[in-house]
């Protein structure tokens, strides 16, 4: 099927009833069309946010893209997936296909089972600290075709917490 149909599929997942993902959902074919055009005539649109807190358990700042660009990061990880999970550390498990939470606590398991000792640790403020410079020579290595790489630093430069710093969660 169409990649962008797909990524709205994909995007849709859990929040069909929401006004956004309706509306979309209303003017799909002329969305999707609008979209395709952005992509080929390297116009694409990113940057609109919607910022709200969460307690998990304690209390992180949400950036959340407006559907269209959901739509878009679908589409983009549809094409890109396989290149990322290559490249992915085999003990990260949020996000991935055949891991999840159910595969990452019987690695624990395994893990305790082996070892008496463990280090419990989170990175203060890790996403706002990864260096847009970095992450965009990472992709560049990854990948060759000029138009995906504009429409990731389209992605990452349009958010930062301090000057060239800092990716949306």
């Amino acid at each position: 099927p169409d990649n962008l149909r797909l990524a709205f599929w994909k995007a849709r997942k859990g929040k069909s009833y929401s006004s956004s993902v309706q509306a979309y959902r209303n003017e799909l074919d002329v969305n999707l069309a609008g979209l395709r055009r952005q992509i080929i005539t390297g116009l694409v649109e990113v940057g609109q946010y919607r910022f709200f807190k969460i307690y998990d358990p304690k209390e992180r700042q949400i950036c959340a893209s407006a559907f269209r660009e959901q739509v878009l990061h679908h589409a983009l990880m549809n094409i890109c997936h396989e290149h990322f999970e290559r490249v992915q550390v085999f003990d990260s498990y949020a996000c991935r296909k055949g891991k999840g939470t159910y595969a990452a606590l019987a690695r624990a398991q395994e893990f305790t089972a082996k070892y008496p000792w463990f280090l419990k640790l989170d990175i203060r403020k890790f996403f706002e600290t990864i260096e847009h410079r970095v992450l965009k020579n990472q992709l560049r290595r990854m990948f060759k075709d000029q138009r995906l790489l504009e429409i990731f630093e389209k992605i990452i430069d349009s958010y930062e917490v301090h000057p060239g710093r800092g990716v949306p969660i």
